[in-house]
């Protein structure tokens, strides 16, 4: 009988979910990227500061997905940061939203930890 707990078989759950969370991170930095060309970037002297603070907590987020393909846990880190100063400078949480897609890539990320283990 074969063993339902084979680490063979977790480390390939591991890493099935590690690519999806690269994949969906890819694809969110592609999605911001398109957004910024299309609408393209704010004069500094037009913007308030809490808006400067979300751009920077954008950054942080953002950064913190190319970080996770080589160091996930610094790049989880910086992810949840990001999006959680994101949501306390914008004084409001919606759901629907390109910045629920930090939140998930966090998540996949964890998963593929728990399964590596």
């Amino acid at each position: 009988m074969k063993n339902l707990f084979d680490m063979k078989k977790f480390g390939k759950t591991g890493i099935y979910f590690r690519w999806a969370a690269r994949i969906v991170g890819g694809l969110t930095i592609l999605l911001f990227i398109i957004f910024a060309i299309g609408e393209g970037l704010p004069s500094l002297s037009t913007v308030s500061t809490v808006e400067m603070i979300m751009f920077i907590c954008l950054a942080i987020a953002l950064i913190g997905i190319l970080i996770s393909w080589r160091w996930s846990l610094a790049g989880c880190l910086l992810m949840v940061v990001g999006y959680f100063g994101f949501i306390i400078a914008d004084k409001h949480f919606t759901i629907v939203s390109p910045f629920s897609l930090f939140p998930a890539i966090v998540i996949l990320y964890i998963l593929a930890w728990i399964f590596d283990r």
